[in-house]
């Protein structure tokens, strides 16, 4: 049994919590791409891997949610992508301990298909393909493509990291509740959406990012009842609001460890394979997560 199947074996598997949001906290600039931090502030960056690791994650996620050609040149992160992602996995290494996994993460390329825009499925399979092809050469555990919020996206991205690796790939979508039920932003519903993803190779489908681990509970029940596969669950503490701070505002995101730990028991309940946490969620969320998960394993 390799790592990652000896990890996957004893589920719920634990992932981290937020990163930007973390490094926000820590002083990231507004409008500094935080992928630029693994370059100028590594030892930030660093400290949020560890803490997470010490929380009791089982799976850290590098810093590389925008470290694609697509985004780096929209944000103008100065930086090769090469060593933006061999750098962003050399410190998650260096914390990584034995039994844990490191995870490459993917984020959207920040490019929109027709009507919105022009992108076409063979242009993000290729810079899917290119980040995926420099993670993996880094020695990344698993992918994680994630907060994806377009099903032509999702699909093309996995199949572009599929062409160049072997590697297990956890895809997760962002979803809103409306009166018809959970869709994306572009109108992609839940069952179609995780379920087809699961059919053309991911390893796990994912749902992370726009709602709080209390809103959460109900789209996991129906999520759970629909998806025939793997299914990782990653929520907001809460839905941000800004909050004055010297000369400027911050965001503060009001579902804290205990009421986030409450809500995601509730989760976990339903039979999900991995949880952890997205924006605004901190080693102290993932450290009670850790019970909930314990105590689920048996």
């Amino acid at each position: 049994m390799n790592k990652f199947d000896a990890c996957f074996s004893n589920r719920p598997v634990l992932f981290d919590g937020g990163l930007g949001s973390a490094l926000i906290a820590a002083g990231l600039p507004r409008g500094t791409p935080p992928e630029s931090w693994t370059i100028e502030q590594p030892e930030i960056v660093q400290g949020v891997h560890r803490a997470y690791y010490q929380a009791g994650a089982d799976v850290v996620q590098t810093n590389t949610f925008g470290a694609n050609q697509s985004r780096q040149a929209e944000t103008r992160c100065p930086y090769p992508l090469e060593t933006l992602n061999r750098e962003a996995v050399r410190l998650v290494r260096e914390v990584c301990p034995p039994g844990k996994l490191i995870c490459g993460e993917m984020g959207p390329s920040g490019l929109w298909f027709p009507p919105r825009g022009k992108a076409d499925p063979s242009h993000i399979e290729d810079l899917a393909a290119e980040q995926a092809t420099l993670l993996a050469g880094a020695g990344v555990d698993l992918l994680c493509l994630e907060t994806f919020s377009d099903l032509r996206e999702a699909r093309a991205a996995l199949c572009g990291v599929k062409r160049v690796t072997a590697l297990p790939v956890v895809v997760s979508m962002t979803f809103r509740a409306t009166q018809q039920g959970y869709f994306t932003v572009m109108g992609d519903p839940l069952r179609e959406s995780l379920g087809a993803l699961l059919d053309e190779g991911a390893y796990m489908a994912g749902i992370n990012c726009t709602l709080s681990a209390q809103d959460m509970v109900e789209l996991t029940h129906k999520a759970r009842g629909v998806v025939m596969g793997h299914l990782l669950i990653q929520p907001n503490a809460g839905n941000p609001t800004p909050v004055a701070q010297g000369d400027g505002h911050a965001l503060c995101y009001p579902e804290g460890p205990e009421a986030f730990a409450r809500h995601m028991k509730e989760i976990i309940a339903t039979g999900v394979d991995a949880v952890g946490g997205c924006c605004g969620t901190t080693p102290a969320h993932v450290a009670l997560l850790a019970q909930l998960v314990r105590a689920a394993r048996g």
